[in-house]
């Protein structure tokens, strides 16, 4: 009963939701999905998996450090080097598991609704929310394998062989089929209101909005950019509906894409600020409902290296103690030489991910010229609002000079007190002041620090109780960019860009051309500015088909550059080699086996 009780608490975890009653029992999932509060209880464990996969630091290192815009230097972090094959598929082998668990899961759920003694308006937004969350495990399955085996019926011993032994299916075949799954349900029945995730009348549960993130992302992949605006536009008409005006003189109301983003902070996109208007969907740290915290570890791999104190006059660099047993009394709230009061003295740090020039220099912190500015010292472009909360140009000129709306995606500098040199102590007598953190120090080409979007204030030892920032708004503005440009409405792919940019006090385009290319380009850049960490990235750049060329030119790690070259095929994970055994061998690996991997 413990482990069912646990197991449930994560359910609700996931989806923020309040179960009124909660049902425990024995009987047979044929005979037990009899009443809504059972259906629901069975939905709740469908969404287990995505816990699995979405709150276990590693898919953060899939999806962002194996990319261009961050990584991490060890060969010991096999993700973020590219350093997996048939035989070990690292964390691909969790994201099969998982994903196929989920799908399994979803499929049994949709036939127990099928049987259920339920009104058809009862069923209906149970079908849709099942339909939503399997299509989101066959979403995530493509995107990292490519061609995979699909199946939407419940597995029995009568067809569990026969399932088991599927081969890779078309994934563009599979997409389609759930996009009309989606469009059944959510377009043209409606069954889950058109609200979004985070309205208290949804229950926080995976809604609408979900579903229409969900099939517009699987329309891009299958470039039906037709469909994508299709999908998109009740997101747009719940999220942007401050956008429209009304004209006086003609009485007709007007969208205005451009202004879709301003009614959202930049600030509400850190990690630490839960269920913002702009977000269409986020992993939560905690089940409120029961106190149960469940964390995650993301927030230790972004901030600054913490200080602890082992001796008098002494220090060590937290990110390099090994002894995971270390007494967190002897902690200090010095993080890279500033004292961060804010961030606690338990928090431990470990290993770090590191921003590439790429992404500091060369797509967001130049002038329009491309030229460094600040003397030099830290290139950014001044005038875009999510680079950091504290401006490097202002250090000993004018003292502290926060942001303005600043969103912290990076971190150079931070408020604080610095360490006296004398006595390797925090002067408290100073006044908090703005300071470079000390691997800055006299360093014109230093790399910043991920900023504080990802950071967790008061964090305790490794347990990060930030919500994970999936989907929201932007990513489904910068779509829309895309797909209209690719549909030839020009002045609308222009207005959506801008969007972004708008918001963030970036320079906006002035439009009036039709160069796919550069679009591309600049969205491309745009996009790393903007949704910069947030699980999106590296499969980005795989469905542009650009993966591999960025990896190429940009990665600062050399040796996650040579197995990239080594291997293109790794673009996509490998179908774990188990996997293929357990299939009879139907399943294959044969880009991976073509470069003997």
């Amino acid at each position: 009963m413990k482990k069912i009780f646990l197991i449930l608490l994560s359910a609700i975890a996931l989806v923020g939701c309040t179960i009124e009653e909660k049902v425990f029992s024995n009987s047979d999932p044929s005979t037990y999905y009899q009443t809504v509060p059972q259906c629901m209880t069975g939905l709740n464990g469908c969404y287990i998996p995505l816990r699995s996969i979405y709150a276990n630091a590693d898919y953060f290192e899939v999806c962002e450090a194996a990319a261009d815009l961050i990584y991490y230097k060890s060969t010991s972090w096999y993700d973020a080097c590219a350093n997996y094959t048939q035989a070990q598929p690292r964390f691909g082998s969790t994201i099969w598991n998982q994903c196929y668990l989920g799908v399994m899961r979803c499929n049994a759920m949709y036939a127990a609704l099928e049987r259920a003694p339920l009104t058809d308006e009862e069923k209906a937004p149970m079908f849709a929310e099942c339909v939503i969350l399997r299509a989101f495990y066959y979403y995530i399955l493509t995107i990292n394998f490519g061609n995979v085996p699909y199946y939407f019926e419940e597995v029995t011993d009568a067809n569990n062989e026969r399932i088991s032994q599927l081969p890779r299916m078309s994934a563009t075949e599979l997409r389609t089929q759930l996009m009309e799954q989606l469009d059944e349900w959510l377009l043209q029945k409606q069954a889950l209101p058109k609200i979004k995730t985070y309205d208290p009348a949804n229950e926080y549960r995976i809604g609408m909005m979900v579903g229409c993130v969900i099939g517009g992302k699987l329309a891009m992949w299958n470039n039906r950019f037709d469909l994508a605006i299709k999908f998109f536009k009740p997101i747009e008409d719940v999220y942007a509906s401050h956008a429209t005006t009304t004209n006086i003189e003609t009485g007709q109301t007007e969208y205005h894409p451009e202004d879709a983003l301003m009614a959202y902070s930049i600030k509400d996109v850190m990690f630490r600020n839960r269920y913002t208007a702009e977000s269409i969907f986020e992993i939560p740290s905690y089940a409120k409902d029961y106190g149960f915290k469940l964390t995650q570890g993301l927030a230790t791999r972004c901030m600054p290296s913490r200080k602890t104190n082992t001796s008098e006059g002494g220090a060590d660099d937290d990110a390099l103690v090994e002894d995971e047993s270390i007494d967190m009394s002897i902690r200090s709230d010095i993080y890279d030489g500033i004292s961060i009061p804010e961030l606690g003295d338990n928090a431990r740090v470990t290993a770090q991910y590191k921003p590439t020039k790429y992404m500091y220099y060369y797509t967001s912190y130049t002038d329009y010229q491309g030229n460094p500015v600040a003397k030099g010292l830290m290139p950014y472009n001044s005038s875009d609002k999510r680079r950091s909360v504290y401006d490097a140009t202002k250090i000993g000129t004018e003292g502290i000079h926060e942001v303005e709306g600043g969103g912290g995606w990076l971190a150079w500098c931070y408020k604080g007190r610095r360490v006296n040199p004398v006595d390797n102590k925090v002067d408290m007598t100073e006044e908090p002041g703005m300071h470079l953190f000390d691997k800055l120090k006299n360093v014109v080409t230093g790399e910043p620090h991920l900023g504080d979007k990802f950071w967790c204030p008061g964090m305790v030892y490794t347990q990060d109780s930030n919500n994970l920032k999936i989907f929201r708004f932007a990513h489904v503005v910068l779509d829309l960019a895309e797909a209209n440009m690719r549909v030839g409405n020009w002045n609308a792919a222009f207005a959506y860009l801008n969007a972004s940019k708008k918001r963030a006090g970036f320079e906006i385009l002035s439009g009036g051309h039709a160069d796919e290319k550069l679009f591309m380009q600049e969205l491309q850049e745009e996009s790393a500015r903007e949704l910069f960490g947030e699980f999106t990235r590296r499969h980005n750049l795989v469905r542009w088909g650009i993966w591999h060329d960025q990896i190429a030119k940009h990665a600062t790690y050399d040796v996650f550059r040579q197995n990239v070259l080594a291997g293109p095929c790794r673009e996509y994970y490998p179908i774990p080699d188990v996997q293929v055994v357990l299939s009879n061998y139907n399943l294959d690996n044969k880009e991976y086996d073509k470069y003997g991997l």
